[in-house]
């Protein structure tokens, strides 16, 4: 592994750990039995550093391709199914994943690199699910409606990772972890499946569910 590679991994936890004004360029190099010139000869400074790190991370966490309308094109209700399962798949697992706590403090308390993961990486996430969601419900659908129908889908996948700590704590057995990943698939498809009819319904009756 490269100096290069070990002060990204070392960056990564500490930055999970105590947030950006908390961790120092020597802390950093410390950590990663590097130089402390060596942050300025590989990104440039701290700042840089971080925005790097923020970038592998969301890179990450999607590492596998995401399902697209493109992949079932006769079965837009296929396609959701795979969406969700596939964003299900990567929130549930890795728990203790450095990269996985730096993303939700990041959410949290967003800092300046937000802005370009938003726009690089998470937009084109949602406009997958919006094109699915979008070929299940009637052309005619106004923007609102489209965007609160795939925040709903959005937000029974994201809890699963975005509060993964508190469900772990409540004192409710069994505890769910990786191998329920389908299950969590089948019952939040399940969901917006029938959320999706009954809009269909409302907005144009004649259409059938």
């Amino acid at each position: 592994m490269s100096s290069r590679d070990d002060i990204l991994d070392a960056a990564t936890r500490l930055f999970a750990d105590q947030g950006y004004d908390g961790t120092g360029v020597r802390e950093i190099c410390a950590a990663a039995t590097a130089n402390v010139a060596a942050i300025n000869y590989h990104f440039g400074g701290k700042a840089a550093l971080y925005h790097e790190v923020v970038k592998r991370a969301y890179e990450a966490s999607r590492s596998n391709p995401m399902p697209s309308l493109a992949d079932h094109p006769a079965d837009a209700e296929e396609a959701l199914a795979a969406w969700i399962s596939w964003y299900v798949d990567r929130g549930i697992d890795g728990r203790d994943d450095p990269a996985r706590h730096l993303l939700l403090k990041e959410a949290a308390n967003p800092t300046p690199e937000l802005e370009d993961v938003v726009h690089s990486v998470l937009h084109p996430v949602y406009q997958g699910l919006e094109q699915i969601v979008g070929s299940l419900l009637p052309s005619t659908v106004d923007a609102r409606t489209l965007k609160i129908q795939c925040l709903s889908i959005l937000g029974q996948c994201l809890i699963h990772r975005v509060c993964r700590e508190m469900i772990d704590r409540l004192p409710v057995s069994p505890s769910l972890g990786p191998e329920d990943a389908d299950a969590i698939s089948t019952v939040v498809t399940a969901n917006s499946l029938a959320a999706l009819a009954s809009a269909r319904h409302t907005l144009s009756p004649e259409m059938t569910s």
